[in-house]
């Protein structure tokens, strides 16, 4: 009988100590050790114990989407205009050269904001995999080496005429 207690005693132990950790992946992604892919809910829920780490992920997330709509937006504006450039016959034959052709009064100002929203996405898009990496780190830590222990907030000695004792309050 004892056997089987201790049994039950070590396997709880090892399923306390036998925490996921999380592994980063290109593009943002995170997995856990049975390699399923987690989604930002659930990584918030996670990162909720350690205030620091979900810091640095919800800003690695709030770059990564300010990344992609710069880069989304100027390559959207570069082909947009593009199209508006050929589809609206501002796109001419050079008279002298037949396999040549050339804008004919177009205003290019489009084109450097695109071209400026691109540039600027890049360092952007570079930034945030290390916030979330970061983040990443401190969770696995804070995983690895569970916080076992408690906080004695208050201790008071308590004693009446049925005789005395100890209150902790933790």
């Amino acid at each position: 009988m004892r056997s089987i207690y201790f049994i039950i005693l070590f396997t709880i132990a090892l399923n306390s100590y036998s925490q996921d950790t999380l592994t980063y992946k290109s593009g943002g992604r995170i997995y856990n050790s049975n390699n399923q892919k987690l989604n930002p809910d659930d990584l918030r829920e996670l990162f909720s114990s350690n205030p620091k780490a979900l810091k640095l992920y919800n800003s690695g997330r709030s770059k990564k989407t300010g990344g992609n709509i710069l880069f989304w937006s100027g390559l959207t504006t570069l082909v947009g205009k593009f199209i508006y450039d050929v589809k609206g016959n501002h796109l001419v034959r050079n008279p002298n050269n037949p396999n040549e052709y050339n804008f004919k009064n177009t205003e290019n100002t489009l084109y450097y904001v695109a071209g400026g929203l691109i540039v600027v996405s890049i360092p952007i898009k570079i930034g945030f995999p290390r916030k979330i990496k970061k983040s990443i780190m401190l969770i696995n830590d804070d995983l690895k080496n569970p916080k076992t222990g408690f906080t004695i907030d208050s201790t008071n000695f308590i004693s009446n005429s049925n005789g005395f004792g100890i209150l902790i309050t933790f």
